[in-house]
């Protein structure tokens, strides 16, 4: 069965989209549970947020991608456990991926500046293919460029699969300043073929994540605001022969935060870098954000460029953080 693409922006769509579907959320370094759950438990907090993003070429062709999270510690046991939910649509591929997720973590404290939380994840995943929406080689009409609504080439494949994931991974994090991360996912490498005659088993995804936090005003004095910090947030992601590299520096000033972020994607030597900027701002226990990027390729054929764009909200229920008074560190309070 052969599958023809009609112009160079659809290759590249499902280029990413097979790529990057466990990478494809730009804000890794505001929601970082969604890379590692382990840091669904970071400074012991209870948290929710949502997300919407949308990538690719135009409209008709975009990658939709929806992100939703609660989680919860329960200080008297010390383990937190979270749920999250992830939707990736292409509509014009007829393709929609959708995953639950719930993880445990657990909170070891090694002394009065480190803590330890190791975590497990199960999740229930679930594609679907609409096959009418693909074009095939018998329709293409290459005499008049047309299209016609039937083919022949046999279509054996399935409308919908599901399958069960897991996923462990750790954090360890100061009370000051640093902290690291390492995740595993697909553990069990599950099939997420819809040819029932043929696997297609999801490589295992390693990811290693680093976050360093700097005071810019420690003494309140200057042109900055007292609470100043310049946060540097980075990943390195591997699964088979694929891999990602994803930089990340926000400065927080009071209640607002800039950012910078820059991707790199290595596939066969194929490689995409990807640029972007954020914004967002602190309303007491409460980040509304945007990011904004660009991939760094020639444009698609209609001279528009491939580009993301992200917006998200959070809330943090711990009430220590209600009064922060413009104190919006990643690391305040612990």
């Amino acid at each position: 069965m052969k599958l023809k693409s009609l112009y160079l922006p659809l290759l590249i769509l499902v280029y990413n989209l097979g790529f990057s579907q466990d990478n494809i959320i730009k804000n890794q370094n505001k929601i970082m549970g969604a890379q590692n759950p382990s840091f669904y438990a970071f400074g012991d907090s209870s948290k929710a947020g949502v997300l919407t993003g949308s990538e690719g070429f135009t409209d008709a062709s975009k990658i939709e991608t929806k992100f939703a999270f609660v989680n919860h510690f329960f200080e008297q046991s010390n383990f937190s456990l979270a749920l999250d939910v992830k939707t990736i649509d292409v509509k014009s591929l007829g393709y929609s991926i959708s995953t639950t997720n719930l993880h445990y973590i657990y909170r070891t404290q090694f002394n009065y500046r480190w803590t330890f939380n190791p975590s497990v994840s199960i999740g229930y995943g679930s594609s679907s293919l609409n096959y009418n929406n693909l074009i095939f080689e018998d329709q293409i009409n290459l005499l008049n460029g047309s299209i016609a609504g039937v083919t022949i080439d046999p279509v054996n494949i399935d409308g919908q699969i599901n399958y069960f994931d897991w996923a462990a991974g750790f954090s360890i994090h100061n009370n000051e300043n640093l902290f690291f991360g390492f995740n595993a996912k697909h553990i069990n490498t599950p099939d997420t073929s819809f040819n029932s005659s043929s696997k297609n088993k999801k490589d295992l995804l390693l990811s290693l994540q680093m976050g360093y936090e700097y005071d810019l005003n420690p003494y309140g004095r200057g042109i900055l605001p007292s609470f100043s910090y310049l946060f540097l947030y980075n990943s390195f992601s591997m699964q088979g022969e694929k891999s990602r590299i994803g930089l990340f520096q926000e400065v927080i000033l009071g209640n607002i935060s800039v950012g910078l972020n820059q991707y790199f994607n290595n596939y066969e030597g194929f490689t995409i870098s990807q640029l972007g900027a954020s914004l967002s701002l602190f309303v007491q226990q409460i980040e509304l954000g945007v990011n904004y990027s660009i991939d760094m390729i020639s444009p698609g054929p209609t001279g528009t460029d491939f580009n993301s764009f992200e917006l998200y909200i959070t809330f943090d229920f711990n009430p220590d953080n209600k009064n922060k008074r413009g104190n919006n560190s990643r690391f305040y309070g612990l």
